[in-house]
């Protein structure tokens, strides 16, 4: 359980980093997807309020990089800032920003796999073993699985010696789809896959749109699934390694909440009303409650990750408390997160050092 009972959805990212300031004082941490006006920056801005030995930020686009840093040296002109150029849809940019990150420190105490993108339309992509997949697949999932296994060696330093985490970004938009094993691309149209890959019954009309024959609410859906499953196979694969530090890496999967965002204000009235019904009594979080959970995922002394014996989810937080009971029974099991992460491997022929 988390240390604060009392966080729930109003909870922010200020109150959260006030409170866990000693675990962020002197600690590296790498944060991706930083733009301004982003819950990217109200997680780095919170951060940089007490005290880190070194924020990195990771992002695919200068300006945002070169904004977000100004603010912060602005602000907390004492705190050291780096900067990564970071496309999670590019494999050689992520062995490269990997190179980046390890240029610059020993060590990464706190890995918060911020980045992700949602989009409508229809990404062509190919994974390096040459299998099509959904371009948001690419970016959400196998992107950041290859970025979090090239972190690995610099996240067991700082384990030897103190605790270190991962957090996923994902979204109860996972519920929208399962990871569609034997269609990435979403080519076979909604159900014509096995019945387990199939978008799940009564959905909202809004969330099955296409364009072009693309569902890309269900691209998104499936990418946050991954999120999910790749979060609990690394927590059981580090408990199971060889490795005696990689019991002190613990990992966990986030829902910010519903959000207002850029993204969100640019949807038509159908999406405005869809969406304000996935959220609790249809309030929107501001920013900086919209990062408060990922705080406490990632500084939180006394959170614990679930038991994975089983097949159990490792750890989901919404509102800043586990909330496992949340999570899709899609996104759960042994089998499935196995699966996934034996998949990835393959499509982005890479082998995890685990």
């Amino acid at each position: 359980m988390a240390t604060h009972a009392a966080y729930d959805a109003g909870t922010t990212a200020t109150e959260v980093a006030a409170a866990f300031a000693d675990q962020i004082k002197g600690r590296n941490v790498v944060v991706t997807g930083i733009s301004p006006a982003s819950i990217g920056y109200t997680t780095v801005m919170a951060i940089a309020a007490h005290g880190p030995a070194n924020l990195i930020l990771a992002s695919r686009t200068q300006a945002k990089l070169d904004a977000v840093t100004a603010d912060i040296r602005k602000a907390h002109p004492e705190v050291t800032v780096h900067q990564v150029s970071l496309d999670l849809a590019d494999v050689n940019s992520v062995r490269k920003a990997a190179a980046s990150v390890a240029a610059v420190v020993d060590r990464v105490d706190v890995l918060i796999n911020n980045a992700g993108i949602s989009t409508p339309e229809r990404l062509s992509a190919k994974a390096p073993n040459g299998t099509e997949v959904d371009g948001q697949f690419l970016t959400n999932h196998l992107g950041v699985f290859l970025w979090t296994a090239l972190l690995l060696p610099l996240l067991r330093t700082a384990a030897a010696s103190r605790p270190a985490r991962v957090v996923n970004l994902t979204s109860q938009g996972h519920h929208l789809s399962p990871v569609r094993f034997s269609d990435y691309a979403f080519r076979q149209g909604l159900y014509n896959v096995p019945a387990d890959e199939k978008p799940r019954d009564g959905l909202p009309p809004f969330f099955v749109k296409t364009i072009d024959g693309y569902p890309g609410f269900l691209g998104y859906g499936q990418s946050k699934t991954a999120n999910i499953l790749h979060a609990t196979e690394l927590a059981r694969r580090l408990k199971a390694s060889a490795h005696p530090e990689d019991s002190q890496i613990s990992v966990f999967s986030v829902h910010p909440g519903t959000i207002e965002t850029e993204l969100s204000r640019s949807l038509d009235a159908e999406g405005q009303e869809t969406i304000a019904k996935t959220a609790p009594k249809g309030l929107w979080k501001t920013q900086d409650q919209g990062a408060a959970t990922t705080l406490v995922a990632a500084f939180d002394p006394a959170l614990k990750e679930a038991d994975v014996a089983g097949g159990a989810v490792v750890g989901y937080l919404s509102d800043c408390q586990l909330r496992d009971d949340m999570v899709a029974e899609h996104a759960k099991g042994a089998d499935k997160a196995k699966r996934l992460w034996t998949e990835s491997e393959k499509l982005l022929q890479f082998t995890v050092d685990l």
